[in-house]
């Protein structure tokens, strides 16, 4: 009897030791060092010209990781419902990355893109230099925006802006009057 106790019991602690230990949640967030922070995305105006629009994003500290955020946030569009959109609704931010030299690369998708975009010169100048402002006036590090399309560079995104070279931001395109 004694011997079977203790064969039972070297089971158990056997099993006890095989047992599998579920891992410790991580917490990304806190890996990441992500925290809430002002940003400026730049939306069309009445006046025709880009204004700032203030808002609080929850953002890794890296840039690399950051920028993508950024530019999925100024496509969700602006908090003043007044204000139209920059680019089609079924467009996706695939990507977005910094080289070394402050080449700030960010990458478009989406089947109207893709397809064609119907848009005017001013509606196309307003969307690529959106994407410009918002990018350099968030990460000092960017000086210029490339805009690639489904991964690959474009020439254009609706026929009027070549975009076959990086951007620098254009002051003035930006309402001098905001904040």
């Amino acid at each position: 009897m004694r011997r079977a106790f203790c064969v039972a019991l070297a089971l158990l602690m056997l099993a006890a030791a095989c047992k599998e230990r579920k891992p410790r949640p991580r917490n990304l967030n806190a890996e990441n060092q992500v925290a809430p922070r002002v940003i400026r995305l730049y939306y069309e105006s009445p006046d025709l010209l880009l204004v700032p629009e203030l808002r609080n994003v929850q953002l890794p500290q890296s840039p690399a990781g950051a920028m993508s955020v950024v530019a999925r946030e100024l496509l969700k569009g602006s908090a003043n419902a007044g204000v139209p959109r920059l680019l089609p609704a079924d467009t996706v931010v695939r990507g977005a990355f910094l080289l070394p030299d402050g080449t700030a690369f960010v990458d478009l998708g989406g089947p109207t893109l893709t397809s064609g975009w119907p848009a005017g010169s001013h509606e196309e100048l307003m969307a690529v230099y959106s994407i410009v402002q918002t990018i350099t006036s968030n990460f000092a590090e960017a000086k210029r925006v490339r805009i690639l399309l489904n991964g690959a560079p474009a020439e254009t995104l609706a026929g009027h802006i070549a975009l076959d070279r990086s951007l620098t931001p254009n002051s003035s395109l930006v309402d001098s009057r905001a904040p």
